[in-house]
């Protein structure tokens, strides 16, 4: 099996990457997913779990298993979605301030059933996460999970940095490229099917059934579990350890930490 390359990867890299990515799904981003989440929240998770032949609960077991928070921390899950990670977080530690924020008012509001249905209050925004509407080291912890290739992330990872408490960890789940270009084909060619059968299973609308190749492609397009680490650090993160699943890195489980540092490097107000 050939390994995708491991050159060093640098800023120029990643910019070259990010604008390439804009110039290939920019028109999706803006004018079909947000079409597609108004689809899926009721189906969301399970659709998911069907579409991944039941392996997401293990990635997502797995993800939990690397979040370590302290009782009373606030905690922002950015591009929420129907808020799973936020009730999990709290179901394990209800102390835990947690903060949604996500641009689908339609999978927010599911979230926002889910959650007094379970008897916890979950603080939410409906808007763009690539502008986070909170002030400078407002957070103990950021997750975000199964989103983050969906988005331009240099707007989005410096924005995660400037609102994290110095000291505080970030917390990144999603699907990624594989490392291997075999394991890497059969991936793609499987996920374009699982999508296609997993939005015909559930009635999904016509441009929901039509982005099965979208799915595909912009994981194509996206990072490797490395790639992703070299991002991470370019954006300004210390301390960025990587867990793959198995499979090559078809997912990846990135921390990282914004440096205790940094709360003396700014100018006294």
């Amino acid at each position: 099996m050939k390994n995708i390359s491991t050159q060093i990867f640098t800023e120029y890299h990643f910019r070259q990457r990010e604008d390439r990515r804009r110039f290939l799904f920019s028109e999706t981003w803006q004018q079909n997913l947000p079409q597609v989440f108004e689809d899926v929240p009721g189906y969301y998770k399970m659709g998911n779990i069907i579409a991944s032949f039941g392996i997401w609960e293990l990635w997502v077991h797995q993800f939990m298993g690397l979040i370590h928070v302290q009782p009373y921390d606030h905690v922002l899950d950015i591009a929420a979605g129907t808020n799973d990670l936020g009730l999990r977080l709290l179901r394990r530690d209800p102390t835990l301030q947690i903060t949604a924020i996500d641009r689908s008012k339609e999978m927010q509001e599911h979230g926002r059933f889910l959650a007094r249905k379970q008897n916890f209050i979950i603080e939410s925004y409906i808007q763009d996460v690539h502008c986070l509407p909170f002030p400078d080291d407002s957070f103990d912890a950021v997750t975000i999970q199964a989103a983050s290739r969906h988005l331009q992330l240099d707007k989005l990872f410096p924005e995660i940095h400037r609102v994290l408490k110095p000291g505080g960890w970030f917390y990144h789940c999603d699907m990624l490229k594989p490392n291997y270009q075999i394991i890497q084909a059969a991936y793609l060619e499987f996920l374009k099917l699982s999508v296609a059968l997993t939005a015909r299973l559930f009635g999904a609308s016509k441009i929901s059934r039509g982005c099965n190749v979208y799915f595909s492609d912009v994981i194509k397009e996206f990072y490797t579990p490395e790639e992703l680490s070299h991002v991470i650090k370019i954006c300004g993160f210390s301390n960025v350890k990587c867990n793959k699943s198995i499979w090559g890195g078809m997912v990846g489980f990135h921390s990282a930490q914004k440096s205790y540092s940094e709360q003396f490097a700014k100018p006294p107000t």
